[in-house]
């Protein structure tokens, strides 16, 4: 489980922590262990394809979830695996779920490893994953729980924002930003003043998956939105097999959109794929559902950039 660090971006990473600047030199000599849901052992090519893009800081390997415990207690090596953390709000608890980079140090207690986490990617399940993993905290024992969740995530679980192109995308925020030390986690918006007008003359390409999830939600109370404030340039929907061709492909220079749903909030982020640079985000507060309103918002914020 994650410690008490806040995950509220796309990618977080926690690079200048007072706890953690010691432990980025030392993941710096590591090999990182990367291991995939089982499904993506399929396309294990395109993944490490997808992490060779962009994965300077460390030497890497794809391993399988059951070779951890092989590793585990080395410090040679840091890991990136599926977890999930607990989150409460006044009253209420959320569980979120993550691909976090972990690396072990020796614990205060004798013959003990302690797990620190440098860097988490959040991830967005579908409603039957949400089902499945709110039965098991309820039904278990806080161990059992664990485990459970683990085979769940790795063998079952479907993730809307998950496949090799985004995975590429998320891993260059990390990785970048772990080599300069740096840390990124509240509530963190952004966008980059030059990058973000060339939607007026190119194309912002969707995964069908928003379109899916968007249009299954309980319609809200309609609002008119002037004309003048509607997104009205190109966009494109296609399917992740597509967006991945697409972001993956040397010569095919894109802008994508990636929607991510928490428990109560929603994440809206724009890469371009020419150097997988983050150009655009912002996270909403107990805001999860998609709306135009979103897409409107990229609008203005271009206007204002202009």
């Amino acid at each position: 489980m994650l410690p008490g660090l806040s995950a509220l971006a796309q990618t977080s990473y926690f690079g200048n922590t007072a706890t953690n600047i010691e432990k980025i030199e030392k993941f710096k000599k590591t090999t990182t262990l990367f291991t995939l849901p089982y499904s993506g052992y399929k396309e294990i090519e395109k993944y490490n394809e997808a992490i060779k893009k962009v994965w300077t800081v460390t030497p890497f390997k794809i391993i399988k979830p059951e070779e951890l415990a092989t590793y585990q207690r080395s410090t040679d090596y840091s890991f990136f695996y599926l977890d999930s953390y607990r989150e409460q709000i006044d009253t209420i608890n959320n569980l979120n779920l993550v691909y976090g980079l972990k690396v072990i140090s020796p614990s205060i207690k004798p013959d003990k490893m302690e797990e620190i986490t440098l860097a988490t990617i959040t991830l967005f399940p579908d409603a039957l994953t949400n089902l499945q993993m709110t039965f098991i905290e309820q039904s278990n024992t806080k161990r059992a729980a664990r485990s459970k969740l683990l085979s769940l995530l790795y063998n079952q679980a479907v993730f809307f924002n998950w496949s090799p192109g985004f995975l590429s995308g998320y891993l260059k925020q990390i990785n970048d930003g772990l080599l300069s030390n740096q840390t990124r986690g509240l509530d963190y918006s952004f966008y980059n003043t030059k990058r973000l007008p060339q939607l007026v003359n190119e194309t912002l390409y969707v995964p069908e998956y928003v379109r899916e999830v968007f249009s299954s939600q309980t319609a809200p109370s309609a609002q008119e939105t002037p004309a003048e404030e509607q997104y009205r340039y190109k966009l494109k929907f296609v399917s992740n097999e597509i967006l991945d061709s697409l972001i993956l492909n040397k010569d095919s220079n894109i802008k994508y959109l990636v929607y991510t749903k928490r428990s109560s909030d929603k994440i809206i982020s724009i890469y371009d794929s020419t150097d997988g640079l983050l150009i655009y985000q912002i996270f909403s507060f107990q805001s999860p559902n998609f709306s135009m309103s979103d897409l409107n918002n990229i609008k203005k914020t271009i206007k204002l950039i202009q």
